[in-house]
């Protein structure tokens, strides 16, 4: 996920908090322990109980939920106001395989995580290796079928597509492709926000490259030979691309997520003057869903349960309309009049381009942890 130097920063903070202030919720009541078993608010006792028994234990535990990444600031504010919940979000760290490691390496530890935002992989691996609580929300007969995970473990809650930003300051003429970031021009300029190996993100961009370099899903090898040849051209910058890198010119060239690049746009270029330019490319379009889960070992049971909830709420998934994505519940909420029409018009592109299937994931993660460490020295 996406990373500020600003928020970095914040995450230090976080990070210290989180451990002092993870046991201040009520933690494993007798209530607690009923919704740990609970598939839905009713086999738990209804709405109204899970809403006391939450603000009973009165604590949320996350982990790279960023402020300027899906809304998730405006999401947590909106779930800690209206439920008088303390939320402990350890920004310090995000990638996917850092909030599964948590989980695994928290066992019974009241700084554990309640909710996790990954990759589908990592999910899809959680959930076999049975870190994964079963439930689903009120609204899910409006979530299409192939968002569910089979043992109703996990939820597609957002998607979006790859896009290339670009400092207009630095960067005369701005690529619109991947076959143009092969141009001499943008030498030692064009970074990704992280490695495949670990990042959804940058995987989904390999997949990408792959399209737009005569690949597929079904063979991402071209994906991976791009970025070797961006490498020895001396395109490639071995840094995590982030706003801050951004701002400072260390990488004025970063793929990414549409959902963050267009935040941070906005933000440079209120805060600091930068213009940065968001093009999806013209020649690999790939979208892609995070995907919502639930520790079965969670601290507060009843809160991870209210905050998936509220997530999945008209409320919940406009409040990540808002940040430039497109909820799962987008076309239900459009049929029926509910959708925030102010950020549905904003959105950066409402229609989501090609996405690989669960098993071309597996396939080409596979690929990806055996040549990328190579393609990129």
């Amino acid at each position: 996920m996406m990373r500020t130097r600003v928020l970095a920063a914040i995450g230090v903070i976080a990070a210290t908090a989180f451990a002092l202030a993870g046991c201040s919720g009520g933690g494993s009541s007798e209530a607690s322990e009923t919704w740990r078993t609970a598939t839905s608010a009713e086999d738990g006792g209804g709405m109204d109980k899970l809403i006391e028994d939450a603000q009973a234990e009165g604590a949320f535990n996350a982990m790279g939920l960023y402020e300027d990444w899906a809304n998730y600031g405006g999401v947590l504010d909106a779930f800690s106001d209206k439920y008088d919940i303390e939320i402990n979000n350890d920004t310090s760290t995000g990638s996917s395989q850092d909030l599964v490691n948590a989980v695994v390496n928290r066992q019974g530890q009241d700084t554990s995580l309640d909710y996790l935002d990954t990759g589908l992989s990592y999910a899809v691996q959680a959930d076999a290796d049975g870190l994964l609580a079963e439930y689903l929300p009120a609204t899910i007969d409006d979530v299409p079928e192939q968002y569910v995970g089979e043992n109703s473990t996990w939820i597609n809650q957002y998607g979006g597509t790859i896009a290339i930003a670009c400092d207009t300051s630095r960067i005369e003429v701005c690529p619109t492709s991947f076959q143009d970031l092969l141009d001499p021009q943008y030498q030692g300029q064009v970074a990704l926000p992280n490695s495949p190996e670990t990042s959804e993100s940058s995987f989904m961009i390999v997949h990408a490259a792959s399209l737009a370099n005569g690949g597929s899903f079904d063979d991402i090898e071209p994906g991976v030979e791009f970025f070797r040849d961006l490498q020895q051209s001396g395109s490639f910058l071995p840094v995590q691309g982030n706003a801050g890198t951004i701002e400072t010119g260390e990488t004025p060239i970063l793929l990414e997520w549409t959902y963050t690049l267009q935040p941070i746009a906005d933000r440079l270029a209120d805060e600091s003057g930068i213009d940065v330019e968001v093009n999806i490319p013209t020649d690999g379009i790939v979208s892609s869903f995070y995907t919502a889960s639930l520790n079965d070992d969670a601290p507060h049971p009843a809160t991870a349960r209210l905050f998936y909830e509220f997530l999945f709420s008209d409320e919940g998934q406009n409040l990540l309309l808002a940040g430039g994505v497109s909820p799962v519940r987008l076309d239900a909420m459009i049929e029926a009049g509910t959708v925030d029409e102010d950020a549905l018009d904003a959105l950066p592109s409402a229609e989501l381009g090609e996405m690989p299937s669960l098993e071309q994931r597996q396939a080409n993660q596979q690929v990806i942890d055996a040549e990328w460490a190579s393609a990129i020295q």
